[in-house]
């Protein structure tokens, strides 16, 4: 399919929740992507949502692979090896007692108002969220009542403010 057929199909299937660049990418190297008709580009859009790793890396590849052979993901319901000294070694250079591990900037974001609400309700405290402007934190209903533009933050009000309220 070419990008003109993708971006048709995508109008009758997706929720539009984003404005796409007319580019088609089809691999990548390094920090760059390379379209469809060979065009290369400097990626500063990677790290969106996710980790910046760049692509096809060879120890990143590596570890993949090695890994795919053994347990390339693993429930949280379950012990492994990597989680516990990973989540020691952030504390002591965080200085913070435990950690917390996020699937998404999203997942941490509301991990960190259940927090906030937790330790404020046996207080009998109230809590107040700080927002940056022009900030974005997601789409989950306690990530956008910590967003700043109006436009993503008003159509789910006063979800955040009422459930606290209410308390």
């Amino acid at each position: 399919m070419n990008i003109e057929e993708i971006a048709q199909l995508e109008k009758q299937v997706l929720i539009p929740t984003y404005d796409r660049l007319p580019i088609l990418a089809v691999r990548g190297e390094g920090c760059c992507l390379y379209d469809d008709r060979g065009r290369r580009y400097l990626d500063f859009l990677g790290g969106l949502a996710v980790n910046s790793l760049g692509y096809a890396h060879p120890e990143i590849l590596a570890v993949l692979r090695d890994e795919a052979e053994t347990l390339l993901h693993i429930s949280n319901l379950l012990y492994h090896p990597y989680q516990a000294p990973l989540a020691k070694k952030l504390t002591e250079m965080s200085g913070m007692d435990r950690a917390f591990f996020a699937n998404s900037g999203t997942e941490a974001i509301d991990g960190t108002l259940k927090l906030v609400r937790a330790y404020a309700r046996p207080r009998k405290e109230s809590c107040e969220i700080l927002a940056v402007e022009n900030s974005f934190h997601g789409r989950t209903f306690g990530a956008l009542s910590a967003t700043w533009p109006q436009k993503s933050r008003k159509p789910f009000d006063p979800w955040f403010r009422a459930s606290a309220s209410s308390a």
